[in-house]
């Protein structure tokens, strides 16, 4: 690509000192010339990241949990007019362990009384690795599903991954102690 930019001067100083005469203009020019170059070259390597980070951010593999009720109600939450009902199976929990792979949360998020979405955390071996480092919760993945049942589109989940990465000490799971008092 610098080649062509150059013609034949040789060099993209060269090119912008014969086409830029005015003293420091060459300079300031040929800075934003490479930093631009730089980007356009950057794009390839970082295209197909961001198709596999935008795809995955759209979609996780969590399905709605439709027999969640028939676990254990463990907790109501209850902060202003919001409350939290989660659901789930504990005897891990209870034993003070790590929570097996495939275990599913289930949070039941109601505003003023109304049931606004349910958020599901699901656990299954290597699903973390499909995110940075700062964003892992474990094996953890999250979806949002409306009243309804049917996917919540558009959320950002990182939102969630961020927040409970701060649960580490406790399986990425900030109702973990709850779990473990209602056995």
């Amino acid at each position: 690509m610098t080649k062509i930019l150059t013609g034949r001067c040789g060099s993209l100083r060269a090119f912008l000192r014969l086409n830029f005469p005015l003293e420091g203009h060459a300079e300031r020019l040929q800075g934003g010339i490479r930093r631009r170059l730089v980007q356009v070259a950057a794009l390839p390597a970082a295209f197909p990241a961001l198709l596999l980070t935008n795809a995955f951010a759209a979609e996780t593999k969590v399905d709605f949990p439709s027999e969640y009720a028939q676990g254990k109600h463990y907790a109501s939450i209850v902060r202003g007019d919001t409350r939290e009902e989660l659901y789930t199976t504990i005897a891990a929990a209870s034993r003070g362990e790590p929570l097996p792979e495939g275990t599913v949360i289930t949070m039941e998020d109601y505003r003023n009384n109304q049931l606004y979405r349910y958020v599901v955390m699901e656990k299954r071996k290597g699903w973390g690795q499909a995110h940075p480092a700062e964003l892992r919760t474990g094996d953890w993945e999250f979806k949002w599903f409306n009243p309804d049942r049917s996917v919540r589109p558009g959320e950002n989940l990182d939102r969630c991954r961020a927040c409970h990465t701060s649960q580490a000490g406790n399986d990425y799971v900030f109702s973990y102690d709850r779990m473990k008092e209602a056995d």
